[in-house]
């Protein structure tokens, strides 16, 4: 029969599978979830049992009960920063395989909470793109990922690295041009830290998203965005672009954003989009001002000086 089966045309061999309603199709992986650095929660499209898993340095273990949502534990949980690549393979009630390999990263457990609280994506030589992150909590910036657009559609993603921040500490990322800065400015017994994300291209500009993430496993956790664009935006379901509407959608989806985007139609190089002081996180465009000219107050709170046309 098998030869049979694999002589046939292939709407005789479909016809032949509907016959024995025999299952030729391999499980697929909808998503995936890393937890507590140890606990990878696997969801397929299908009932599955993993066959087996390892990865380098340390075992794995697993159940062999079939579910569409599986566990994999790792003997010791991952450090902060630490990456392996996980090996498995799952098979369904068919018998109908598959063999992947996900690569994981040790998540910040001491994780301090930030916001986005300035964004400049007009820049000029004299005033570049930035981003500003205020910690509204202390901890470390360990794990956190900032992009200029969801996962899949961004065209650059900058990893911060292992700074100690306390409560009101800031953080301000030169984009794609850094002039000669400091690496700490003291303020008031708090303190800003001045980085340079080194990426090739400039900010999206007046149509887009800038997206905290605060680890990129899996689909990624996303802390903080701001989704930006002007009113005469036509293209891309009025977004502007592919990115930023993909963007939107689903940062709309899992209610990281409500109702009408940030209008950016006023941005330039001198007025920036800052969010109002105290700062608060409401998910929706209310939350951000654009400043009155050269009144950017990127490395301290902001003043909420608006511009007013």
């Amino acid at each position: 029969m098998a030869a049979l089966l694999t002589s046939c045309p292939a709407e005789s061999t479909d016809f032949i599978n509907l016959f024995l309603n025999k299952d030729r199709v391999a499980p697929k992986l909808v998503e995936y979830d890393f937890l507590d650095n140890e606990l990878c929660v696997l969801t397929f499209d299908e009932r599955v049992e993993i066959t087996d898993a390892s990865c380098d340095g340390k075992k794995v273990y697993y159940s062999s009960s079939k579910a569409r949502m599986v566990n994999l534990t790792l003997s010791e949980p991952l450090k902060a920063g630490e990456g392996i690549t996980l090996f498995f393979s799952v098979m369904d009630s068919s018998e109908n395989s598959s063999r992947f390999a996900l690569k994981l990263t040790g998540i910040n457990l001491n994780q301090a909470e930030m916001l986005i609280t300035e964004v400049s994506v007009k820049g000029t030589k004299e005033n570049p793109d930035r981003i500003e992150l205020t910690a509204t909590e202390p901890g470390s910036s360990l794990g956190y990922v900032i992009q200029d657009g969801v996962i899949g559609y961004e065209k650059y993603a900058y990893h911060l690295p292992d700074i100690e921040l306390r409560k009101n500490d800031i953080i301000v990322i030169y984009w794609d041009r850094c002039e000669s800065l400091p690496s700490t400015l003291y303020r008031d017994g708090e303190k800003t830290y001045y980085l340079y994300a080194n990426s090739p291209e400039t900010l999206i500009g007046t149509n887009g998203a800038i997206v905290l993430y605060n680890h990129t496993n899996g689909n990624g956790k996303i802390e903080d965005a701001l989704l930006y664009n002007t009113r005469d935006a036509e293209n891309n379901d009025g977004y502007g672009n592919l990115a930023s509407e993909m963007s939107a959608k689903y940062l709309i989806e899992i209610g990281q954003w409500s109702g009408e985007t940030f209008k950016s139609d006023q941005i330039t190089s001198s007025r920036v989009a800052a969010r109002y002081y105290p700062y608060e996180d409401n998910n929706c465009d209310s939350d951000f001002y654009i400043t009155a000219a050269r009144n950017s107050t990127f490395g301290y709170p902001n003043t909420n000086i608006i511009y007013e046309p």
